[in-house]
């Protein structure tokens, strides 16, 4: 197989389409999933190449239209809304997939420190499935046990990342038209490095003098706008940290730990690859401010009329309103394109094993200024106060 590694996304189409088993996904020394072949099972028949969905483009098969519609949308039920990273609509749409019989596909924290995708055939479990997770996770052969489950007559949704949607129907082929099948990805702003995740939790678990058990990324007891990182250790102690002062959420969002393929993905754009794309409607208040309560707004993509349809299904569980994709992607612009990766990504991980994270944040991202900081504050008070005066 001749993909350079900057071009791999981990999506693991490659290893699920393989028939003698002859690939697996395996940690690299950044810490990304990547193919390794086993040379005495590979027969060189090129299957890994023809579906990579890098090597390929990988469409669709139910996009009708470039411009999705897009909506607005939160659940009504609030303890779901809090428990999920924006509106809670995964959850609603995942508990009609299993109230029809179906089966709901994502992906949860099965480790401490690793995450992978896992088939969820109860409503319980779906707490499992909610929150956004940043750190790459192991797709593992879900594919192949996807491409089982429609062939046994289940209704599958499946949710991932763009590259990871594309995975699925890459290895599912014609069998990806199927009306049983619906797919929903997130806005993706990279996939971090386990390795980093995982120095991260070494370090904390050495300063907090207890194990590590599980990670909320995006706890909302603090607001949305304002989440929090909430941790649970063995001891029974509890810690929230607001993300703005995050070591970890600083590495995340500066872009020196994603994956070397997010700087350039192939699919951040429109037509989307999904049925339903599904991420955080930031700048909600200035389009829709009747919809922020600051417990979380979701923006909906409606892609396809099979997304269409099973979204119109959950109507009367939603608060919803016509929106711009315009306006949506002004707020998160990483639905149609990639951010330009940190200038010293790979001098960061080449001093990854070398120093400690708080050593390489004030070398490589350092945190602003309280100067900076009140700057921003101040300018986001004026901000919403215009807004709410013009309003």
């Amino acid at each position: 197989m001749n993909i350079p590694v900057q071009n791999c996304s981990s999506c693991a189409a490659c290893a699920n389409a393989c028939s003698r088993n002859a690939i697996s996904m395996r940690l690299d020394a950044d810490g990304f999933f990547r193919p390794v072949i086993d040379s005495e099972k590979c027969v060189e028949c090129g299957m890994c190449e023809r579906v990579c969905p890098w090597n390929k483009m990988v469409d669709n098969p139910n996009v009708s239209a470039e411009q999705p519609k897009t909506v607005a949308a939160y659940a009504k039920d609030t303890s779901v809304r809090l428990q999920s990273s924006s509106g809670g609509i995964f959850t609603v749409l995942a508990e009609q997939i299993l109230e029809d019989g179906g089966v709901v596909v994502g992906v949860a924290q099965i480790a401490p420190t690793r995450f992978g995708h896992i088939v969820v055939d109860n409503k319980a479990g779906l707490a499992k499935l909610r929150g956004s997770k940043y750190v790459q996770a192991d797709v593992g052969h879900i594919y192949k046990e996807v491409r089982s489950l429609l062939k046994a007559g289940r209704k599958v949704l499946f949710s991932g990342t763009p590259c990871q949607v594309a995975g699925l129907y890459a290895v599912l082929g014609n069998a990806a038209t199927t009306a049983d099948l619906f797919t929903v990805d997130i806005v993706c702003h990279g996939t971090p490095s386990v390795k980093v995740f995982e120095k991260f939790i070494r370090e904390l678990e050495t300063a907090r003098k207890a194990t590590f058990e599980k990670v909320n990324f995006r706890d909302k007891s603090t607001g949305w706008g304002g989440y929090s990182l909430s941790y649970r250790f063995g001891d029974g102690q509890p810690l929230l940290e607001p993300h703005a002062r995050s070591k970890y959420m600083r590495l995340f969002l500066s872009r020196i730990c994603q994956n070397d393929s997010c700087a350039e993905c192939r699919y951040r754009k429109l037509p989307r690859i999904a049925d339903i794309t599904l991420g955080d409607y930031w700048g909600i208040s200035k389009y829709h401010p009747e919809m922020n309560d600051n417990k979380g707004t979701s923006v909906v993509l409606l892609n396809t009329t099979p997304g269409s349809i099973l979204f119109e299904s959950v109507a009367d569980k939603v608060v919803q309103c016509d929106s711009k994709v315009e306006n949506a992607i002004a707020g998160n612009p990483c639905i149609v394109r990639s951010s330009k990766p940190h200038p010293k990504r790979a001098e960061f991980f080449a001093n990854l094993d070398k120093s400690p994270l708080d050593q390489l944040i004030k070398t490589y991202c350092p945190f602003p200024s309280p100067l900076k900081r009140a700057y921003t504050r101040v300018r986001g008070l004026l901000g919403r106060m215009k807004r709410k005066i013009v309003g």
